[in-house]
């Protein structure tokens, strides 16, 4: 197994950090995208075990960190913290159609990676970047998310107030400690964008053959946008899995020391979704 460290350039002269893996001789192989979310990173918990399972599974497995997610170059812990506080939507969007970009044009696994067959996955925050972003491009081929937001538009009027007020959000991440300030940016770009933010109406538009799960008992993302977002899904390849029981993030928690069930269950989903529609 190959696991190699890369980067890519944003237009804004970010660095994306990325990793890519897969087995030693494979070649023209199809690539999985995966995208984390929220306070996510790429070596977060089931991130590095997803990528190595699709790799034995003679998938190419490209993991990457959002800019501005707060990730530093130690790749483990949240030292840029400046950074995550502008980061946005339409500005993980961006850094998606770079990484899209890269892998297409042969920057990324040039020999490795069959250009033509480009599957995406994000969980989370990521899934609605996902389908955000798979609404215009063409290029991916097949979709999977986990625990997807339906709405961008996830604060309320308090918060709103006070963000408005003092230019910035506090969310505590309850692994590590921090306070993570989000800044005046993504409210702006959420206000000023609704229509470009909208994931219902991005799913009116998404012809991908798309597959979403979701844990019964999400306590981060109500089951309930899975519906949503499946009930306005274009595509007649279309699937909702409801893991009944499952959490947000399947039982997972960082570091990931062993394998929930709920979470084999959805590996398993994933990888039989991206076998029917990219070999």
């Amino acid at each position: 197994m190959i696991r190699k460290n890369i980067s890519v350039t944003n237009s804004e002269s970010e660095i994306i950090r990325a990793e890519i893996y897969h087995r030693i001789a494979i070649k023209d192989a199809p690539v999985i995208i995966i995208c984390h979310g929220f306070k996510g990173f790429k070596n977060w918990a089931f991130f590095p075990v997803l990528a190595e399972s699709l790799a034995r599974a003679d998938y190419i497995a490209l993991t990457f960190n959002f800019s501005r997610n707060g990730i530093g170059s130690d790749l483990q812990n949240f030292t840029e913290l400046d950074k995550f506080e502008k980061n946005t939507y339409s500005h993980e969007i961006k850094d998606l159609q770079c990484i899209v970009d890269a892998v297409a044009s042969g920057g990324i696994g040039k020999g490795l990676i069959d250009p033509e067959r480009i599957g995406l996955m994000g969980h989370s925050r990521g899934g609605g970047i996902s389908i955000l972003y798979t609404q215009n491009d063409p290029r991916i081929k097949s979709l999977v998310t986990w625990s997807a937001i339906a709405t961008v538009e996830r604060y309320s009027h308090e918060q709103i107030n006070q963000w408005k007020s003092q230019k910035y959000l506090e969310f505590e991440n309850k692994r590590t400690g921090q306070l993570m300030r989000v800044g005046i940016e993504l409210l702006e770009d959420i206000q000023k964008n609704r229509t470009k933010l909208n994931i219902p109406a991005a799913a009116e538009q998404l012809e991908t053959p798309t597959l979403i799960i979701h844990g019964q008992e999400d306590e981060s993302v109500p089951v309930e946008e899975a519906q949503t977002i499946y009930d306005h899904i274009a595509s007649p390849s279309k699937e909702l899995m409801i893991i009944e029981g499952g959490t947000h993030t399947f039982g997972a928690r960082h570091s990931l020391e062993s394998m929930p069930k709920d979470l084999e269950t959805v590996f398993d989903l994933t990888e039989s979704w991206f076998d029917r529609f990219l070999r």
